[in-house]
């Protein structure tokens, strides 16, 4: 995209403390605070600035005007066995609720091979990465998705009916990284043109959103909802997870979902999906990790095209750029600065230099 403001270089371990200590300040209580924050973080370090440190002006306004719970009590139900569960996120932040959901999973994943749940009365959740990448820690295969409010059109409507409803993956490999695959069901997240797009005053493809009449735009201004990943297909798995997610946990589907931006009072009321797969209940995990590599050495032993220098697996870009941004700082606009520094200045937190 072009337009690109000036960025500042922010540590990440100063950037996170920032985050952690704002929201401390707005009554956010433990673990909660240090969860939203480390997820914060986590998603500027893996490149997915739109669900960072710039959602946390919203994240706190939810917080002090009541959208958001700071001090739940997140409680879990099990279902008729172990291996399924629900989780009450008491109005909490997702981040808690979804990481408690994953932890779940995982646990008794361990007694029973596989296990899943789904979480109710929660709220926006970040990347769904970081809870797919928890699992690919203990060998397990993690899967998660949540749905969000209505901002993408199905396919061949012209109004906004599904939410960017996104779904990821984390397989664990013998590489110093998982293969993770974490998608929207739309061509983009909206984060992108509200937290990037906007931001930069940047154009944006034409095949990304449409305006009030349904008519693909450049202008991130001009969006009003987003298109559908792949046409008929990603609004298929856009169904799939408000069901999954929404319809699954009785918390509803998109359109029944409040917004994370002006209605700061309201929570959000959304529902998330986890399982985690334990590899060890089904084959030995060393020769399944085994099995794995070879398929990423037959992919990464192709000739590239296009100019590329190697073919990419999902989730590898994405831990190139932790690996740098750890080192370099994390690159946050202008624009973001300004609005972070502002919110410091309320609550008595510097913003890092």
């Amino acid at each position: 995209m072009a337009g690109q403001k000036n960025v500042s270089r922010i540590d990440y371990r100063a950037l996170e403390t920032f985050a952690h200590d704002v929201l401390t300040e707005a009554g956010v209580t433990e673990p909660h605070a240090a969860t939203v924050a480390e997820a914060l973080v986590r998603a500027n370090l893996r490149g997915v600035d739109s669900h960072g440190v710039a959602r946390l002006t919203a994240y706190v306004n939810k917080f002090l005007e009541g959208g958001f719970n700071p001090d739940p009590e997140t409680t879990i139900e099990s279902g008729p066995s172990r291996g399924t569960f629900s989780v009450d996120a008491d109005g909490g932040p997702g981040q808690t609720a979804g990481q408690t959901a994953m932890q779940t999973a995982v646990e008794r994943a361990a007694e029973m091979g596989m296990a899943g749940g789904v979480v109710r009365n929660s709220n926006h959740f970040g990347t769904a990465a970081f809870y797919t990448e928890l699992a690919a820690e203990h060998d397990c295969i993690g899967i998660a998705m949540t749905n969000v409010g209505p901002d993408v059109v199905p396919f061949n409507g012209t109004k906004p009916y599904f939410g960017t409803n996104p779904i990821s993956f984390a397989i664990p490999t013998n590489r110093p990284y998982p293969i993770t695959l974490d998608m929207a069901t739309s061509v983009v997240a909206m984060g992108k043109i509200d937290h990037v797009a906007k931001e930069t005053d940047a154009s944006i493809p034409d095949h990304w959103g449409v305006d009030d009449d349904g008519i693909p735009t450049t202008d991130p201004h001009d969006v009003n909802a987003l298109r559908p990943l792949g046409g008929p297909k990603g609004y298929g798995l856009a169904l799939v997870v408000d069901i999954l997610a929404g319809v699954l946990s009785g918390s509803g589907p998109s359109p029944t979902v409040n917004p994370l931006y002006d209605e700061y009072d309201r929570p959000m009321d959304l529902g998330h999906f986890v399982a985690a797969i334990d590899i060890s209940a089904f084959r030995d995990t060393a020769a399944f990790k085994k099995d794995v590599d070879t398929i990423i050495s037959d992919i990464k032993g192709m000739e590239p095209r296009d100019g590329a220098d190697e073919l990419m697996l999902p989730g590898e870009i994405e831990t190139k750029r932790k690996e740098t941004r750890s080192s370099d700082g994390i690159p946050v606009p202008d624009g973001v600065v300004e609005a972070l520094r502002e919110l410091g200045d309320d609550f008595g937190v510097q913003f890092p230099r």
